[in-house]
């Protein structure tokens, strides 16, 4: 019966999608994150960072000072946020009160024209991005 073939084919062509409410092992895959960049900003970043959508927001020739304001969107326990400063010189960072140092500080300027990398990892208990790498 064609009808009972095209079940079957149909059947196992769906043992390896990925669903919303499925859990599946992936192996061998890449998780693309979600990346925003910008040359640089005259103006506070607040409204330039949204967990929900970027993963990493990179500044490639930061000219001024610079302050993180929180970022818009829902964050969830365990969530990374890596932001990654690149100034034209020694350039200050400010951070938005939902940022918060852990047994890393939170950076408060670049290193002259070196990139330097901020990762952050959300902690549910407090309510804040923890800054856990500074490199």
């Amino acid at each position: 019966n064609s009808l009972t073939d095209i079940n079957s084919n149909f059947s196992a062509l769906n043992t390896d999608k990925v669903e919303a409410t499925t859990t599946v092992t992936l192996t061998n895959k890449r998780i693309t994150p979600r990346i925003t960049s910008a040359t640089s900003y005259t103006t506070d970043t607040g409204t330039s960072l949204n967990c929900d959508t970027q993963d990493m927001f990179i500044v490639t020739a930061q000219a001024g000072a610079i302050k993180f304001n929180n970022p818009q969107g829902t964050p969830t326990d365990g969530q990374k946020l890596i932001i990654s400063i690149t100034g034209t010189g020694a350039i200050a960072i400010t951070w938005g009160t939902s940022f918060e140092a852990s047994t890393v500080a939170l950076p408060t300027t670049t290193v002259t024209t070196n990139r330097l990398d901020v990762g952050f990892i959300w902690n549910v208990a407090t309510s804040k991005w923890r800054c856990v790498a500074v490199a």
